[in-house]
């Protein structure tokens, strides 16, 4: 016989597998929204989705709380399974279990004996406890009804949705394959050799949002294709419904007009508005699209440099852009807010410093506002146009449901046309010269913004976790420095300690195996930057930091 010997498993290893089975289970309670995680599935003695986390979530506080770390646990048993309520609500309960849970297991000693026996009716194990394995059967059983909770999902969805097997569909952000994304078609996996990481454009690698799917299914199933019977752009009445609903603006439905993406609407407007030679005021670093485009339509740049400001954040002079202002024939304020590639949120009170500016030069102002769904709290995104009736009414506000739902190829964006002038002009073009909205898209769109705000909150969750533990990693790399984006899933890197021979970007596709956006490309000022896309899984985010860190210490 073998001796037994001690299987030793540090407290965070624990803790990300206990955290990776609850988040796996929030994940589908979220994917199925507030009304399907209530539904019990046809199957036999089947919980509900919503029932069943509420039990592990007594699991945890009883295992964990009660038997472990002997605190004062209240567990109704019977009341776990038949509980009900909304994704936001059960979101917040297991976020405050595993806070709880991490303070349990920090005070564990391994081979002490419970500071509570279990009760007789516990389903525990048949042997005598530890603190240690007490927490394993804690484990045991979360692992084991996260199995039970993809049967529900599955018998929910298969019930609910189209026939058509989707196999990318998961429980978590983190459960997706890589052999999914090498196969993909787009860009972003496609262009790269196979021995990179892609962590460049920005595309998120995770499947699309199941009330998309179901959109678009129906939509192929109705074989509903052909010509649209759109009186009015289908997309201004729920964009104005989402701007009340998440900002507390009412923009006009009739000034809204469709667009294929933000980029087409920049173009648009420059045609109509301005003449060569005309300035464009825009922060730099900037999208290298919208860079490109005033170089190639011949409008001069007007730069309002972005500075780093303190330890974390970014700023501009705003003295120096009204003193630039006074001197150059600028008519038109490109803005990026939430800024890319910074991912700053610009405040209220600088927001309105930018309309005095735009008031007093008489500027048409572009709001590029396509990252505003990812904001990470506690920042909050003010809509320009929100501003006041001045800034309304000369504001091009530019959005589109492609970047938070990760669904870019199916080209459809809105513009609402605040200028009077602007909006007669627009109209006054040939039919179908600036296209029109793709049929799918607009389903996906609609879709999105009237029942995808569960996954969408689920995806911000994800990604906020992703960008503290992505600057956590790189405090240790002495060579790489990151501000936390306020927004969206872009890391601005700075590089210059690293003092490489070449651009980071090329350096680290050569060096480290890892494909980064340039820094040159977002203005020739920024060649010690790079950009990173950490919407990905927490494996592979781990993978890229590694192979940038192993690639720093071989220099």
């Amino acid at each position: 016989m073998v001796e037994p010997r001690p299987l030793l498993v540090g407290q965070a290893d624990y803790l990300y597998f206990v955290e990776r089975a609850a988040r796996g289970m929030l994940a589908i309670v979220t994917e199925l929204g507030d009304r399907r995680a209530c539904e019990r599935p046809e199957l036999p003695s089947a919980n509900t989705p919503y029932g069943l986390l509420a039990h592990c979530l007594g699991v945890m506080a009883y295992w964990g709380g009660r038997v472990v770390a002997g605190r004062e646990v209240v567990r109704d048993r019977s009341s776990e399974f038949s509980a009900t309520g909304t994704v936001a609500e059960i979101t917040q309960q297991v976020e405050q279990a595993l806070a709880h849970l991490r303070d349990d297991v920090a005070a564990v000693k391994p081979e002490d004996a419970p500071r509570n026996e279990p009760d007789k009716w516990a389903l525990g194990p048949d042997r005598p406890l530890t603190q240690s394995t007490a927490l394993v059967h804690l484990y045991e059983e979360l692992a084991q009804h996260h199995g039970q909770m993809q049967v529900l999902r599955d018998a929910l969805t298969d019930r609910a949705a189209s026939p058509v097997a989707a196999p990318e569909r998961t429980g978590s952000f983190d459960d997706v394959d890589l052999g999914w994304l090498r196969n993909k078609r787009s860009v972003k996996w496609h262009r790269p050799d196979p021995s990179l990481l892609p962590a460049w454009i920005a595309d998120m690698d995770f499947p699309i949002a199941p009330v998309i799917r179901i959109a678009i299914q129906e939509a192929v199933d109705r074989g509903d294709l052909g010509y649209p019977d759109w009186p009015a752009h289908p997309l201004a009445e729920p964009f104005s419904k989402r701007m009340q609903a998440r900002y507390q603006w009412s923009p006009n439905p009739d000034h809204v007009r469709g667009a294929t993406d933000i980029i087409q609407v920049l173009q648009i407007v420059l045609s109509l508005a301005t003449s060569p030679g005309d300035g464009i005021v825009a922060f730099v670093p900037n999208y290298p699209p919208f860079l490109a485009t005033l170089a190639t339509m011949s409008r001069p740049l007007v730069p309002a440099p972005v500075l780093p400001d303190g330890d974390s954040s970014w700023t501009w002079d705003h003295d120096r852009l009204a003193a630039d202002l006074t001197r150059c024939r600028a008519k038109v304020l490109l803005l990026v807010n939430p800024h890319n590639p910074t991912g700053r949120v610009l405040t209220g009170a600088e927001l309105r410093r930018l309309a005095e500016l735009a008031e007093r030069h008489d500027l048409i102002v572009i709001s590029d506002e396509i990252h505003a769904e990812l904001t990470h709290r506690p920042n909050k995104h003010i809509p320009f146009a929100s501003l006041s009736p001045d800034a309304a009414a000369r504001t091009v506000t530019v959005t589109s449901a492609t970047k938070a739902f990760n669904i870019a190829g199916l080209r459809a964006a809105v513009a609402h046309v605040g200028p009077a002038e602007l909006r007669k002009d627009w109209d006054a073009q040939p039919p179908d010269l600036f296209g029109a909205t793709n049929v799918l898209g607009v389903e996906a769109t609609i879709a999105a913004w009237t029942h995808g705000d569960s996954w969408l909150s689920a995806l911000n969750t994800h990604l906020l976790r992703n960008r503290d533990r992505l600057a956590q990693r790189l405090e240790q790399l002495a060579d790489l420095r990151m501000r936390r984006p306020e927004a969206g899933y872009l890391a601005w890197l700075d590089c210059a300690a690293a003092r490489l021979p070449d651009e980071p970007a090329r350096w680290f596709r050569e060096h480290a195996g890892v494909e980064l956006s340039v820094g040159s490309d977002f203005g020739q000022a920024h060649q010690d930057y790079a950009r990173l896309n950490f919407a990905t899984t927490t494996s592979l985010l781990d993978e890229m930091v590694d192979r940038l860190g192993r690639a720093l210490q071989d220099r």
